[in-house]
């Protein structure tokens, strides 16, 4: 590949190497009408940009908008261009990283990835063209909530071309595989992330700022008595519905028959009323966490942010472990806090024993993963946005050429 491909590569990697790694299972009926339309006809949607605190921070989603809002203050949205001239160099790098992705897939027998990655390449190649067009001279950094995202990757290299500082500031507790750091700047939740990236990737500590989550309170509030009298939480994430309905079935065979859904933002509620058996109830609130505010029994998640709050509220939590598969969240390995989940008879275990949860090791452990939250992790990442000074080098990036993540990667690169 030549210098444009491999750039475009880079934005599409750690996205493909995440859906590589999780099991098969049946294309939907839309994934199938999506599969005869041309390419051209479907697009990735593109990142909110606005302008605040001297910044331009990008959003893509009601999550990393909870966590952003309470830094940044007044913000004004800023217009994507558009790639009206496509270059030959742009077209010509997508048909290489297209080419690319139709031969991995074919060796690890994959095709139903085929149609959605050649459109993410040709979105994030796209997105290059755009955001090459957009003056980034104005702003003092660009403030960036993920890390992963072949779009937010394609700004990540306009702004360094520009010589802007990119800025992370998570939308989430870290998962297994946004430990890479491409950023002049990065600030974490708590020093277990810290350490993890040091190990993973051989990152300079003094270099990632421990910042807390701004948009929680839990840390602040005291632990909730919890209440035998309410049913306990499934918070279920958008995940397709052969695996929504595992989970379900998993806690119906464990002999659960109280159950109050809480849905995640992007969650079909038309698949979870289908799936949810007589006697269970959906959540109608805005977020799982007034739930645990409340005193919940218990929570049963499988792989969510949320079991953070739940550990740092002593709310009694499992996690659900599909097919044997490990947790994104590298904050629930720890089993002493968050039972697992494999069969009916974890189940019934895991209800059995919660009345000897320990609720201060839990709180204990939730502080390791984020330090702090409210209004002072507000106030250390106002400070840590003030003392930007300048573009740097990366501080670990784990998708270059040689990089851990990417000789580590079940991708042919």
């Amino acid at each position: 590949m030549d210098a444009e491909a491999d750039a475009l590569l880079w934005c599409v990697l750690p996205d493909f190497d995440i859906q590589l790694s999780r099991p098969r299972i049946p294309v939907s009926t839309r994934g199938r009408v999506r599969a005869t339309l041309p390419e051209s006809w479907t697009r990735m949607r593109t990142s909110t940009l606005r302008a605040a605190a001297g910044g331009l921070v990008v959003t893509r989603a009601e999550v990393e908008e909870r966590v952003i809002a309470p830094v940044i203050g007044e913000s004004f949205r800023v217009p994507v261009p558009v790639a009206r001239v496509r270059r030959a160099a742009g077209a010509r790098a997508a048909r290489q990283v297209k080419a690319w992705v139709d031969d991995v897939l074919s060796e690890h027998g994959r095709p139903e990835w085929r149609r959605p990655w050649r459109e993410a390449v040709n979105a994030a190649a796209e997105h290059l063209e755009r955001y090459a067009r957009l003056d980034l001279s104005r702003y003092r950094f660009v403030l960036l909530p993920r890390q992963s995202h072949p779009i937010v990757r394609a700004l990540i290299l306009m702004a360094e071309e520009q010589g802007i500082p990119t800025v992370f500031l998570p939308h989430s507790p870290m998962t297994t595989w946004q430990v890479d750091l491409p950023f002049s700047y990065a600030g974490l939740r708590g020093d277990a992330e810290r350490e993890l990236v040091v190990a993973r990737l051989a990152a300079d500590p003094a270099r990632i700022l421990v910042v807390g989550n701004p948009a929680t309170t839990v840390l602040e509030d005291p632990m909730p008595p919890l209440r035998a009298d309410l049913p306990g939480v499934l918070a279920v994430s958008p995940d397709p519905e052969p695996v929504l309905r595992h989970v379900i079935e998993l806690l119906q065979q464990g002999g659960l028959d109280r159950v109050l859904v809480a849905p995640h933002p992007r969650s079909d509620l038309s698949v979870l009323r289908r799936l949810m058996p007589h006697g269970w109830e959906m959540h109608r609130g805005n977020r799982t966490l007034e739930l645990l505010r409340q005193g919940a029994p218990w929570m049963i998640q499988m792989s969510s942010g949320v079991a953070w709050e739940a550990a740092a509220l002593g709310i009694p939590t499992a996690d659900v472990r599909w097919n044997g598969r490990e947790p994104d969240y590298p904050f629930l390995a720890d089993e002493t806090v968050f039972r697992s989940l494999r069969n009916p008879d974890d189940v019934v275990r895991f209800i059995a024993t919660v009345s000897e949860f320990d609720r201060e090791q839990s709180r204990v452990h939730a502080r390791a993963w984020s330090a702090v939250d409210g209004a002072e992790a507000v106030t250390r990442i106002r400070a840590f946005l003030s003392d930007i000074d300048g573009p740097r080098p990366r501080i670990a990036d784990g998708w270059a050429p040689g990089g851990a993540l990417r000789v580590a990667s079940r991708l042919r690169v």
